[in-house]
């Protein structure tokens, strides 16, 4: 019983002196401002760093996109790096030896690792990805794996571990990087919008052509994803109730589609303009007395 009091009194007696807490007090000030200080550091070179990219690709816009991946990773890396600083001096700071911690950790990290090779391949991949420069942040992707589409949309970030996908209905996707097969990039070559327009056989259609071609040129200067003017390649088929015909532009990467829609508009309010005269189906009557 004496033993236990014994020790009760001796833990309790360093909290009944002012000296502790003047202690303590001052250790986590310390702390505050380290944090603190970190937090400022970090944010400085993260503008150093966008600062840094922005005077390189400065009248450059085709590595706008290339460094917004590049400064994302930096900035990752720079933080990690001042966080691990600054954790290190902390316990330093404590008395605790940090050397010990990281001989323990070597030791426990090497028993894990083996349990942790999916995070190791994907940090491995993510490399890949962005020094390969596979794809970058604002391109437009459709990621496989296995065979089955995981993914498609705008990449919103690259990390080392994950690459965050905004899908065109609005989803976010935090996919590994690991975990990606087939990968297709729409926004690294221009895109191409290939359509067919129907026209009634009843139309002259070299008239047809002519005109369409001369509107066409001025299509080009109305939308800036057009890169070339759309023009007509001819005729793709052809039967009793329409001529199909084939109409092609090269757009901006990823912009196929688009192009596609807005020349179905413009091609069709054309027509009624012009009177010219697209396809109705044949309504032909039945009359049994004529077998």
């Amino acid at each position: 019983m004496n033993q236990l009091l014994s020790i009760l009194k001796s833990i309790a007696e360093p909290l009944t002196k002012p000296e502790t807490y003047q202690h303590f007090a001052s250790k986590a000030i310390m702390v505050i401002v380290y944090l603190i200080v970190a937090w400022i550091v970090i944010r400085i070179l993260n503008k150093i760093i966008q600062q840094f990219f922005k005077l390189q690709n400065r009248g450059n816009k085709g590595n706008k996109k290339r460094s917004k991946t590049l400064i994302s990773l930096v900035q990752n890396i720079v933080s990690y790096v001042v966080w691990f600083i600054v954790i290190t001096t902390i316990l330093k700071k404590f008395g605790i030896s940090v050397e010990g911690i990281i001989a323990s950790a070597g030791v426990v990290g090497l028993a894990v690792g083996f349990g942790a090779q999916t995070v190791v391949k994907d940090i491995i991949t993510g490399f890949f990805i962005i020094f390969e420069n596979q794809f970058d942040v604002g391109d437009y992707v459709k990621i496989n794996s296995g065979g089955t589409t995981v993914a498609e949309g705008t990449v919103k970030s690259i990390g080392l571990r994950s690459t965050r996908i905004n899908t065109i209905s609005g989803e976010l996707t935090v996919l590994p990087n690991g975990s990606m097969g087939e990968i297709t990039n729409y926004s690294v070559t221009n895109g191409t919008s290939i359509i067919d327009i129907p026209v009634s056989p009843e139309e002259n259609i070299d008239k047809v052509e002519k005109q369409l071609s001369e509107y066409l040129i001025t299509i080009r200067s109305k939308y800036y994803l057009f890169v070339s003017d759309p023009t007509v390649i001819g005729i793709n088929s052809l039967n009793r109730d329409e001529i199909v015909l084939g109409i092609t532009a090269e757009t901006i990467p990823g912009e196929g589609a688009a192009g596609g829609r807005i020349l179905r508009k413009e091609i069709y309010n054309f027509f009624k303009v012009k009177g010219i005269k697209m396809p109705k189906p044949l309504m032909v009557q039945y009359d049994p007395d004529k077998e």
